[in-house]
């Protein structure tokens, strides 16, 4: 007998812990089982299943009640009723009568986009369906393949599945199979929502947000089909924008009552907030069309007063302050849907969701501003110069695989938020980042308690994307690489009174060394590892023949 576990996290659960609104109606699987299954891409499979999983499943979701069923308008409470309890058993009654298993046939479907599911649950001529029995962190199933045939079993826990050490979980981002290349975005989204792509143009920076919002859909959903999913938001910097008006909005009193004009970001900051489960891409174009300090500047400032409460829920200052004028509690009713949403806003003027996401496109050239260390301090900052011609031809659609909250939105902000639970490999990251910032020291380059925060949330994201064929320890390196030329390079610049060829010289050696420190094995072997942090050193040496040096292009 060969068996495969799946817990069953938020999206696949049809009861959930929390209010979340959501219109998934399959069972999302990992490529590991559908390779359990026979890996036939499009076709049927019948599974014998067993009455008793199902009556001891309706007693477990009895006492779990109160619950909350959701769909993609809305999410319902659900109380314990009795009526609920007969009409489940009667489901039950109607789908095993008096035998102790039945066969259950549904359907295993593998998109183009690499997203796998397990498709038309309701059985024709009875209301039965395996996922109405589902619960968010309290269902397990068990997949059976015994003697050529094919059984579900499966179990509702009263106990928080997270907390139960006798099963083996699936952990919930590697059921999803992303593309390699879209992982570091997706750790440093999660890391600190505020991301700047940089790049010569039409490498493909806007798109790229574009997918990774329509990513967070299903195929089949009509967002996801769209030209442009209602989670994503375009914005055109302009280079007469010196104030926050044009984003934000501003009072005007031209009709001699004041009425607020609301700019596009706080519209689209209100539309995140309304589907707190989605995250939300705002993506400005051409951002240092205009000097960012001036037009960003309530952004840059609230973006640094997150803090995570004790329920993993991020918060922030207001960005724009409530009011007991009326045309503040005008702009909330044009702005909100929700009551609960209008509430807050009233109550605590309206903030920075947790869901929302701000990438900047930067182009640099002799038309653009340069960027501050302000503003490279808060943003996660990666290079997309890279062009591969051949990609893009066979697939409208980047196939990045299912995304969620679970994926992009981090309950964590600070390293204290996560070093207890990964002190092994956080004290490594400590250790490499000491090595790196001792040769920073009398420099304007030295990194403080921000950057060393950032640090470990991206390496501690990065985890969960180990591969099979790579060990922690190479994992961990690659993750500081990539921070080293998010954080750190990416603040570097002068000339040689300021960035010495010496100066660059020491630092890519303690970038080096660091990096074998941690992973030993890093660059042995007939395929070395490509560290990206030690090809722009090199670049920026180059540079530095010009008399200045500059991580930008």
């Amino acid at each position: 007998m060969e068996k495969i576990v799946k817990i069953v996290w938020s999206q696949d659960a049809f009861f959930k812990t929390e209010p979340k609104r959501s219109g998934e109606t399959s069972i999302n699987l990992s490529n590991e089982i559908f390779d359990f299954l026979g890996g036939v891409e499009n076709g049927y499979i019948t599974f014998k299943i067993y009455k008793e999983d199902y009556i001891k499943a309706l007693g477990a979701l009895v006492l779990l009640l109160p619950l909350y069923k959701s769909s993609s308008k809305e999410a319902t409470k659900v109380n314990f009723d009795s009526k609920l309890f007969e009409y489940y058993y009667a489901i039950i009654q109607n789908k095993f009568a008096n035998n102790e298993f039945a066969n259950y046939t549904i359907h295993l479907f593998k998109r183009d986009d690499g997203r796998i599911y397990l498709n038309e649950l309701k059985e024709n001529g009875t209301d039965f369906n395996i996922r109405m029995f589902f619960i968010q962190a309290h269902s397990i199933i068990t997949f059976i393949k015994q003697n050529g045939v094919y059984e579900i079993r499966f179990k509702n826990s009263i106990e928080e599945l997270s907390k139960n050490q006798d099963i083996e979980e699936e952990e919930p981002v590697q059921s999803n199979d992303f593309s390699e290349p879209y992982r570091p975005y997706i750790t440093a989204i999660k890391s600190k929502p505020f991301l700047l792509l940089a790049g010569i143009s039409g490498t493909g920076k806007s798109r790229i947000v574009r997918e990774l919002a329509r990513a967070c859909w299903d195929g089949d959903d009509a967002e996801y089909l769209s030209q442009k999913p209602r989670n994503f938001e375009m914005i055109q910097v302009k280079p007469n924008w010196h104030d926050s008006s044009e984003l934000i909005g501003y009072v005007s009193r031209v009709s001699g009552t004041p009425m607020f004009v609301a700019g596009d970001f706080l519209k689209f900051i209100a539309r995140a907030w309304e589907e707190p489960d989605v995250p939300y891409f705002l993506c400005l174009d051409e951002m240092n069309l205009a000097p960012v300090e001036q037009y960003f500047a309530e952004y840059l400032s609230v973006i640094e007063s997150r803090k995570a409460d004790a329920d993993g829920n991020i918060t922030t200052d207001p960005i724009l302050k409530k009011s007991a004028e009326y045309w503040f509690r005008n702009l909330t009713n044009e702005l909100t849907v929700s009551d609960v949403v209008r509430n807050r806003f009233l109550n605590e003027g309206i903030s920075i969701p947790q869901n929302l996401i701000v990438v900047g496109m930067v182009n640099m050239d002799e038309t653009t501003f340069s960027f501050s260390r302000k503003v490279l301090d808060r943003a996660m900052t990666i290079e997309m110069n890279e062009v591969d011609l051949h990609g893009g031809l066979s697939c409208k659609n980047e196939q990045i695989g299912k995304l969620g909250k679970d994926e992009l939105v981090g309950t964590a902000v600070e390293g204290v938020d996560i070093y207890e639970s990964n002190k092994d490999v956080c004290d490594k990251a400590l250790d490499y980042l000491q090595k790196v910032n001792d040769r920073l020291e009398g420099t304007p380059f030295k990194i403080a308690y921000r950057t060393r925060n950032e640090v470990l949330l991206y390496v501690v994201n990065n985890l969960p994307y180990k591969k099979e064929n790579e060990t922690q320890d190479f994992v961990v390196a690659r993750a500081l690489d990539e921070i080293t030329n998010m954080k750190i390079l990416s603040r570097i610049e002068g000339d040689e009174t300021k960035v010495s060829t010496e100066f660059l010289n020491a630092l890519e050696s303690a970038v080096k060394s660091g990096l074998e420190e941690v992973c030993g094995s890093l660059f042995a072997g007939d395929a070395p590892y490509n560290a990206i942090s030690l090809a722009k050193l090199g670049e920026m040496k180059k540079r530095l023949a010009s008399g200045y040096t500059s991580f930008w292009n």
